[in-house]
């Protein structure tokens, strides 16, 4: 799960705050001499594009084509670097350690490993995985277009610019690139959904369509619990209108090829509470208080709980407000009705009785509701009689999405940054911003290469992914979001005869709501903001200011992370 906070604020008086702020400033820069790169390229492609537009037949490629680029535009600026929190501390991680056997029944069953199968099987077939995720997500994010615009051209039966205006919504608004950025499990899943829902509407037909809905339904369970769920209830309340518009034979039909997923969607939920050591799906809100991740959050008490995830709502979509407005005074599809009705009761329960389903916080809901969403904001945008509505409306859109893929930490909008352990205000970072990437390099590098076989590395669950490229994975004691002191301090006292060393930024500019190192650790090495702390050690402290010398050089740390 995602949990970013923002960087303590320092003061510009000292050299070396003058000196992160002329390095922000560059990067800036080359931002945007980049961007006015491919400005001239744009204007000369814009004719082109109008033209196509014209074209129903070029309509589905643009579907795909302008989603994919889009979403390439931060896995480009980013370089090397992988894009997005959950793929790089758990996507990564989990895979690699699944290719060794590192992995229980349970918890393979339980996590609904169709993503991982996938990526599995590229890392085996011998393709580097940080270069598979890195392709592999503007492609999901084309796809997740492409399979949202023949929904609503042949199931909706929407015109061809209609239905590429809801993929522009659907995979665009900042929103869905919120979820576009780490959440590559659930949008693999959102592709099945919507096929899923095509086969829905063609229910009536062949015996062949019928099986095709099933083994759609299937891999929506194989692929994601949550997306999982909203299928199963769109299922139910689709039943339940055939039953009582007295088509039972429709109904028993549909029952009948539920089955194989609603079992499998039993076996992996059951296998998920293994593997989570709780015995029911709704886990009470005091009941999680044992994980150091909520402590991130804030979340004193449920009242906190629920205006956090209320005021998260509402600065999610209050842009979309207007077009909203418009497009619900319209039917759009009862499936997407279902969806919504299902978040809806999902949040409530959440943020009313402090219940969540498997320990999933309601932001995440929240953060699927922007494809139904979409729809309904493609409904009102069509309802616009005004040219100049449009135009607003649209830069709008268009001026949010720029923002939140091309603008890198520091020089983000405040707006993204108002609940930040929900999102990043840029996608260019992963589990550490864009500015920090080099320096994780250099200082895990610095361990390899300094570690002896009784040193271990304690890791957060935000460098966790980047320890596993490139150090042994027998030397890493991830700890989570718990407190690092509090566990090196338990395996002192069950008599670990280990060197215990810690990865961390330097006081004052930690993120994900550890602005601090605890004093029981001191700092060994340090490259930028990044540093190495071992406990209750009287080395010699290390520094690097971005110098060449350094004895593993970033072109080296570039061909360990490829």
């Amino acid at each position: 799960m995602l949990k970013i906070a923002t960087l303590t604020t320092r003061g510009f008086g000292s050299s070396r705050s003058r000196h992160n702020l002329c390095e922000k400033v560059v990067r800036f820069t080359s931002i945007m001499a980049f961007l006015l790169r491919v400005g001239d390229t744009v204007k000369a492609t814009k004719r082109s594009l109008f033209s196509l537009c014209g074209k129903p037949r070029a309509l589905p490629a643009l579907a795909f084509l302008i989603p994919t680029f889009v979403r390439a535009i931060p896995e480009i600026l980013m370089g090397p670097f992988v894009v997005g929190f959950d793929v790089l501390a758990y996507n990564i991680p989990n895979t690699l350690l699944w290719l060794r056997g590192s992995v229980s029944a349970a918890n393979f069953v339980g996590s609904a490993p169709l993503f991982y199968l996938l990526l599995m099987g590229i890392t085996y077939a011998g393709v580097p995985i940080v270069f598979s995720v890195k392709v592999l997500s503007p492609l999901l994010l084309g796809f997740l277009g492409l399979a949202v615009f023949y929904y609503a051209k042949k199931s909706l039966l929407w015109s061809s610019r209609k239905s590429l205006l809801v993929v522009l919504f659907a995979t665009l608004y900042f929103v869905a690139l919120r979820v576009s950025w780490d959440m590559l499990r659930s949008e693999l899943s959102l592709i099945f959904l919507f096929v899923t829902f095509f086969f829905l509407e063609k229910r009536g037909g062949s015996t062949k369509n019928w099986l095709l809905l099933s083994f759609s339904m299937i891999a929506v369970v194989a692929t994601h619990q949550l997306v999982a769920v909203i299928m199963l209830f769109v299922v139910l309340l689709t039943t339940f209108g055939l039953a009582f518009g007295r088509d039972a034979k429709e109904a028993t039909k549909l029952i009948c090829c539920s089955m194989p997923a609603i079992f499998f969607f039993l076996l992996v939920s059951a296998n998920y509470s293994l593997s989570l050591g709780v015995a029911a799906p709704f886990i009470s809100f005091p009941g999680l208080t044992s994980n150091g991740w909520l402590s991130l959050f804030g979340f004193a008490s449920k009242a906190n709980l629920t205006i956090d995830s209320l005021g998260f709502l509402v600065v999610c979509y209050l842009p979309l407000l207007p077009l909203l407005y418009l497009g619900f005074k319209r039917r759009i599809s009862p499936h997407l009705e279902a969806w919504i009705l299902w978040i809806l009761i999902a949040v409530s329960v959440a943020v009313i009785t402090a219940y969540v389903f498997f320990g999933i916080l309601p932001y995440r809901w929240i953060l699927l509701l922007t494809f139904p969403f979409a729809f309904v904001a493609a409904e009102g945008f069509a309802q616009l009689t005004k040219r100049k509505d449009k135009i607003v409306i649209s830069s709008a859109m268009v001026f949010l999405s720029l923002s939140f893929v091309v603008l890198p930490s520091g020089f983000t909008l405040p707006y993204f940054s108002l609940f930040s352990h929900y999102g990043p205000a840029s996608m260019l970072q992963n589990t550490v911003p864009l500015s920090d990437c080099h320096d994780t390099l250099n200082a895990l590098d610095w361990a390899g290469n300094n570690f002896g076989n009784e040193s271990r590395l304690l890791v957060h669950d935000a460098f966790y992914g980047w320890a596993i490229l490139t150090i042994n994975d027998e030397q890493l004691i991830p700890y989570g979001y718990n407190d690092p002191e509090a566990v090196a301090t338990e395996l002192t006292q069950n008599g670990s005869g280990y060197q215990l060393y810690l990865i961390w930024w330097i006081n004052g500019t930690g993120w994900h709501g550890q602005p601090n190192v605890p004093d029981s650790f001191a700092q060994v090495y340090r490259s930028g903001n990044i540093a190495i702390y071992s406990l209750n050690s009287d080395n010699d402290v290390f520094s690097l200011q971005k110098t060449s010398d350094f004895p593993c050089s970033v072109e080296s740390s570039k061909r360990r992370l490829w």
